[in-house]
């Protein structure tokens, strides 16, 4: 509104600057026009008193216009004393002007007050004579036209504007708010993603005198489609990194959903592989979400220190400074039917597990180049040994920020460390 009315004010002052400059040529060339009168009048007059016929009346007033009430100054004749001659009804008067005003440095015109009224006011010498020829034209009837224009400008300019007014009342207005309410929408939706979220992390890591957790999540977005979640129910210790191959509110619900169905069903004992053909068919049943995930789900059995795991499509899990074997298995959402099982691995004191979605081994430096996973194990094999696990995660994210350089962050990341001590 502030922006229209500026606009609105400078075009304003633009139209009577240039209202102005016209209004000034327009007195130049009425001046040329009425010099030549004043000319053709003075050599007239001259001829007549060349003539023998000192009669100045009669000619002035029939050759123009007699001043009378309301009506235009005519031409006045003077003497050298500047006392009016001739017409007979201005005659021993003197041409009183006020406020006079140059009409430009080079002519003889002004713009001044006679007899109360705004006159052009133009004064002829004649060359061999002691006499003077003053023309006085009242400003009123000179441009009457150019007050039309004005006004005529004027009206125009507040219709027009009064037209924007009016648009930007039913149309501007409604759009701004229809796009402030979409906003304030997509807000609420947003916190609404940011809660479920977290929501679907683990936020305290389980402590125990047999292993050490931590886990870190560099959303790409506000919102990542990345999830983690760990839990200590008795003896086992059950752990998940899956990546929701969507973002934001849609992402963050299908985060939760799995997150819960996970909590809930290990708290019962469920087996890994049943819990993995859950998870699959809850996706496989929402198909109006239109989502994937990628899992690694395992279980640390803190007395055997057997780990038993399935890998659903996700990338392959970093295991004593190395891959972890893996069967391949379809990803989750893609096939009602299909059924998981699960593999076997022996810890020892020492080992770490790392964890990641794709967001680490995909990430690009600014000539495109994978960080990947040969990049990504050397990088492992070089950790000191009592590094904790909240260090390493931390220290990979950093690794692959300075890996990336400017080139921007492509993909979400999550990392999960677990040591065994």
């Amino acid at each position: 509104m502030l922006l229209l009315a500026a606009v609105g004010l400078l075009i304003v002052t633009l139209s009577l600057f240039s209202i102005y400059k016209s209004r000034k040529v327009s007195l130049l060339n009425e001046y040329e026009n009425l010099m030549e009168d004043l000319q053709i009048i003075a050599d007239d007059i001259c001829s007549n008193l060349d003539a023998g016929d000192p009669e100045y009346d009669s000619f002035l007033e029939t050759t123009a216009k007699v001043q009378a009430e309301g009506e235009n100054f005519s031409y006045l004749l003077l003497d050298s004393t500047g006392i009016v001659i001739s017409p007979e009804f201005m005659e021993g008067k003197e041409l009183v002007m006020k406020d006079i005003r140059p009409v430009d440095v080079e002519t003889p015109a002004y713009l001044a007050e006679v007899w109360g009224e705004d006159c052009l006011v133009i004064r002829y010498q004649f060359p061999d004579r002691p006499l003077e020829l003053a023309g006085v034209f009242d400003m009123k009837y000179l441009f009457a036209d150019v007050r039309y224009t004005i006004a005529t400008f004027l009206l125009v300019l507040a219709l027009f504007f009064g037209l924007l007014l009016l648009v930007f009342w039913v149309w501007v207005i409604p759009a701004v708010e229809r796009i402030m309410a979409r906003k304030e929408q997509a807000e609420r939706e947003l916190t609404i993603a940011r809660e479920l979220q977290a929501k679907a992390l683990t936020q305290d890591f389980p402590h125990d005198p047999r292993c050490e957790v931590s886990a870190v999540l560099r959303a790409m977005k506000e919102v990542g489609g990345d999830i983690y979640r760990c839990r200590l129910i008795g003896r086992k210790l059950y752990f998940v990194v899956g990546d929701v191959s969507d973002k934001g509110t849609a992402a963050a619900f299908m985060m939760f959903l799995i997150s819960s169905t996970i909590q809930s069903r290990v708290a019962h004992g469920a087996p890994l592989a049943g819990l993995m053909d859950d998870i699959n068919g809850l996706l496989c049943d929402n198909p109006d979400y239109e989502m994937f995930c990628t899992l690694f789900l395992g279980a640390v059995d803190l007395d055997t220190l057997e780990l038993e795991y399935c890998n659903a499509g996700h990338t392959r899990t970093l295991f004593d400074g190395d891959f972890l074997a893996q069967d391949p298995q379809l990803i989750v959402g893609i096939d009602s039917g299909f059924h998981y099982h699960t593999q076997r691995v022996q810890l020892k004191s020492g080992d770490r597990i790392l964890v990641y979605t794709d967001g680490v081994t995909e990430a690009r430096d600014e000539n495109r180049v994978f960080f990947g996973e040969k990049r990504l194990r050397d990088w492992m094999q070089t950790r000191p040994a009592a590094e904790s696990c909240a260090a390493t995660c931390e220290a990979l994210l950093d690794t692959i920020a300075r890996f990336r350089g400017k080139a921007p962050q492509n993909d979400d990341i999550a990392v999960m460390c677990i040591k065994i001590l």
